[in-house]
């Protein structure tokens, strides 16, 4: 399969932050966007609009819903505050509720309701995602909303998303999924778990590059959502052009906003469309039987595993904290391993599909050489 993607020369582990270019993914960009631009001018919108809708059919195909529940948004975070920028606060659902494993973008933006009254509940840094108690005792009556992160970027943890989903709906919590750090490489059905919001990125696994983030809503309450930032692609009716007659759109397009980019999209679509090719259970085999490979290394030589030991509990990311670090440092980037370090000393390795058994040990063989 790496023949389908452009690898660094080296052994590439950084799927968590960036996935690698798909080979289809240039030519796609020159047919499917900039030729139409050359050829038509502005004629072009209904070819690029076209691409649009190829963009969301795959994510449909990839996690399980229909097309229209899509929408597409520039990032994970513009996502988050359109979702929250539809909510009215009432005096006995009062208080948002989410975790400081969240990755920080998110936490900035939910941090900002606080203007508006809300007050904010937090796992900490000592509560773990993966324990469902914690999250019980999190949530509340009161609770207007919970956000969850599906795997966290810091260690890789993966939180038991459907059973916390059960646990507000008794209390009547909007939830709101982030899968960022699990799209492309964990199986996921969205309609099954039946949140009321989910929202991703293309950049990481499902390797297409910034740009192209998404935004899923549940389509049994679509039409209760009336989010503030808004623009004519929002709009039921885009192009009829009449100022004084917004309605929204009766798809999550209503999330949708201004003037779209479209070249982030097709870029997209030619990542996700080779994972599907390969596909996602296998590419979740292959990922699991890599990183379990780093992790029995791991627990042999002593050293210290941030990433959970139990499979269901962890996302495609083996997070290792290690003491010396400028040697371990030294060694990896001497032999063009791709890599990246995050708080308390903690290395992030990330096997995708193109990565192979022998890359992984020879990943080992360099960390033993650094430990003994």
């Amino acid at each position: 399969m790496s023949k389908s993607f452009h690898t660094p020369s080296g052994i590439y582990l950084l799927s968590h932050s960036v996935g690698c270019l798909p080979y289809k993914a240039k030519q796609a960009l020159d047919e499917k966007y900039l030729k139409p631009w050359e050829n038509l001018g502005g004629n072009a919108w209904d070819s690029w609009l076209e691409q649009i809708e190829e963009f969301k059919t795959a994510l449909a195909m990839l996690l399980g819903s229909a097309a229209e529940s899509f929408c597409p948004q520039t990032n994970v975070s513009s996502a988050l505050t359109k979702i929250l920028s539809s909510f009215t606060i009432s005096k006995d659902k009062n208080s948002i509720a989410y975790s400081a494993h969240d990755f920080p973008s998110t936490g900035f933006v939910i941090s900002q309701l606080k203007k508006t009254g809300y007050q904010l509940n937090t796992l900490s840094k000592d509560q773990q995602i993966t324990d469902l108690d914690e999250w019980d005792r999190l949530l509340s009556p009161q609770t207007k909303a919970v956000f969850i992160t599906h795997v966290s970027s810091d260690v890789s943890a993966m939180a038991p998303v459907k059973k916390i989903i059960e646990i507000a709906k008794q209390h009547q919590i909007i939830t709101i999924v982030d899968i960022a750090q699990s799209a492309g490489i964990i199986p996921i059905s969205l309609d099954e778990w039946d949140s009321d919001f989910v929202i991703g990125s293309s950049v990481k696994w499902l390797c297409g590059g910034p740009g192209a983030a998404f935004l899923w809503v549940n389509p049994n309450n679509q039409s209760q959502w009336e989010p503030l930032d808004v623009g004519w692609f929002s709009h039921q009716a885009p192009f009829e052009f009449d100022i004084n007659n917004f309605k929204y759109a009766k798809s999550a397009n209503r999330f949708w906003g201004g003037t779209p980019s479209i070249a982030p999209f097709v870029t997209a679509t030619t990542g996700i469309k080779e994972l599907l090719t390969f596909g996602i259970d296998k590419s979740h085999k292959h990922n699991r039987r890599l990183t379990q490979k780093i992790i029995d290394y791991i627990t042999d030589t002593g050293l210290a595993l941030e990433t959970p030991l139990t499979a269901e509990q962890r996302g495609g990311t083996v997070s290792i904290r290690f003491q010396e670090i400028e040697k371990i440092k030294k060694v990896l980037n001497d032999n063009r391993v791709f890599y990246d370090v995050r708080r308390n000393n903690t290395f992030r390795f990330s096997p995708h599909i193109y990565n192979s058994e022998n890359e992984i040990t020879t990943l080992c063989d360099l960390i033993q050489a650094t430990t003994r």
